[in-house]
């Protein structure tokens, strides 16, 4: 026994003798092993992390991010759909659940720790509390009843210094989140480095090691074909070099692209390959499952495989799935360089993303006759939108899009001199920004470079751009539309002070808002024109907030 002690009806007479009867009697913390891990635990269960545990999935669902019911009921205070997505997750058979309410409008310090408190009472597995208010966090750990992972304590300043101690003092492991400042770290030394200067921080504030869970960033691949390979090279350093658990969230890695749960899957095999210790993920599904299970088995993670054999001994195939000989399955097709009409052909390469050709076809097209922006407006736009129509149809993914947007950014390059020489017209000014507190800005980039590819004359702020500064810059360059983006929902409310400004200011400038948390109902609540879940539909609706949608 490590402590001894006495609960509710026990008097003091009884612990006077109990410690009577141990008087004498020494402990001693045990000394670690190598095979680090930390646990999180709940009233009746404890789940390990690290080490040659299991990888464990820790189920994501309870999270408002593009849940219309649950949001709606979080913002009523009611908790029947968390619930019911918790039981669904149990039953999947996930060990740990990450619970999360962050909803507009919501009052996480009131509401976390309720759905908390009514989690651990009617299930038995651990939880993850994942807020971005330090208060909430707080007042969840206070009505929990064991030690739960508390998501996540970055690099922002003061939330070590706030966090972590609280965490130590309940002895709740965290997920460290590598970043700090405005830059999102790409590669894994960056990452590494980050890692390594807020565990040092933690260290220097007295929080155990133990507590320490490294989240190594799954960015998505759509838009960064390196991303998977630097993550891996962050879990092989976490487990081999410093002894550190690690997680991520797995279906960012998949963002944009077609077949998403194949592509989770057959990462979180290389990841747990890697020495993965957790994932936040969906438990339910089957493919997820299935790899996981058979991975643990091939790393000696599975003693006897009686957890594979338990779970799918009655497993049988797939029906094999016919990939089509067209459409999404097809990656773009090689420009058509052959003779014939130039703007024809330049049209194709926009749509087939002929980056490498696209200047010497541009060429080709201006020497035989065409003017620039006749080069523009009957080839390269209409390549672009039929790009978008694709993009819509689901026949093309993130990647095919980005390389035709960066194929046409390629001929405006090359055309741009003469455009400016002609001294044709200019189309509308946007001003983009991500909001103040927000270093996500992947999904913004991706909406500017389709807007400048439609026409537009785009003024890119970058992440983390108060208010005030968004409002100059739209009334000093007289722009028709301010786009906003926001990735998180304690971001996603610093939209509303940019509207408030220009009110103030009394500008009639009609905003424009985006991200996976950004709803309708939100865009309406806070006054914006309007809110997009892609860059086409968002290239869209700037065009009728400019005017200039035929």
């Amino acid at each position: 026994a490590k402590a001894v002690g006495g609960c509710c009806g026990t008097t003091p007479e009884h612990i006077r003798a109990l410690g009577g009867r141990l008087a004498g009697r020494s402990w001693s913390r045990p000394e670690p092993t190598d095979d680090a891990w930390t646990v999180v635990t709940s009233r009746a269960r404890s789940v390990a992390l690290g080490g040659s545990h299991p990888c464990a999935v820790i189920g994501e669902r309870i999270n408002p991010t593009g849940k219309k019911v649950l949001t709606a009921e979080l913002q009523a205070g009611r908790l029947d759909e968390a619930l019911r997505l918790a039981t669904e997750q149990v039953e999947a058979g996930a060990p740990i659940l990450d619970v999360n309410v962050g909803a507009p409008l919501v009052r996480e310090a009131e509401l976390l720790p309720t759905l908390v408190r009514t989690l651990a009472a009617r299930l038995p597995l651990p939880l993850s509390l994942d807020s971005s208010d330090p208060a909430a966090v707080e007042e969840a750990l206070w009505a929990y009843p064991g030690s739960p992972l508390v998501n996540s304590v970055s690099g922002e300043p003061g939330r070590m210094e706030t966090l972590g101690p609280l965490c130590a003092k309940f002895g709740a492991p965290f997920i460290l989140l590598p970043l700090e400042g405005k830059k999102l770290p790409v590669t894994a030394a960056e990452r590494i480095a980050v890692i390594e200067k807020l565990l040092a921080q933690a260290l220097s504030l007295g929080i155990p090691k133990r507590l320490v869970v490294v989240d190594a960033l799954a960015l998505t691949v759509s838009s960064k074909p390196e991303a998977a390979k630097h993550c891996l090279a962050v879990i092989r350093h976490c487990s081999e070099v410093l002894g550190l658990p690690t997680t991520l969230g797995l279906s960012n890695i998949s963002f944009g692209l077609p077949a998403r749960e194949l592509l989770n899957s057959t990462f979180l095999a290389m990841a747990a390959a890697a020495g993965l210790s957790s994932c936040i993920a969906n438990p339910s599904s089957a493919r997820l499952r299935e790899s996981l299970g058979a991975a643990e088995v091939l790393l000696d993670r599975d003693p006897q495989a009686g957890r594979y054999i338990r779970d799918f001994s009655g497993w049988t195939p797939a029906a094999p799935q016919t990939v089509p000989t067209g459409g999404a399955a097809t990656p773009q097709a090689a420009p058509d360089t052959a003779p014939g009409d130039p703007l024809t052909t330049l049209r194709r390469a926009v749509i087939s993303g002929g980056k490498d050709a696209i200047v010497s076809l541009c060429q080709k097209a201006l020497d035989a006759g065409h003017p620039a922006f006749a080069v523009v407006n009957e080839a390269l736009i209409p390549g672009i939108m039929e790009v978008g129509e694709k993009y819509e149809r689901k026949e093309y993914f993130l990647p095919q899009l980005l390389l035709s947007a960066e194929t046409m950014q390629t001929a405006f390059a090359h055309l741009r001199p003469l455009l400016e020489e002609d001294g044709g017209p200019k189309g509308p000014v946007v001003v983009m920004a991500t909001v103040e507190g927000d270093i996500h800005d992947i999904g913004k980039n991706i909406v500017c470079l389709m807007l400048k590819n439609h026409g537009f004359v785009v003024h890119d702020l970058g992440k983390d751009v108060p208010a005030g500064r968004i409002v100059d810059e739209a009334q000093a360059s007289g722009a028709k539309v301010i786009g906003l983006s926001a990735l998180m929902t304690t971001t996603m409310v610093r939209m509303e002070d940019t509207i408030r400004l220009l009110a103030e200011r009394g500008l009639e400038i009609p905003v424009m808002i985006g991200g996976a948390v950004v709803t309708e109902h939100f865009a309406q609540a806070i006054g914006a024109a309007g809110h997009s879940t892609d860059a086409v539909s968002a290239v869209r609706l700037a065009k009728r907030l400019a005017g200039t949608l035929q």
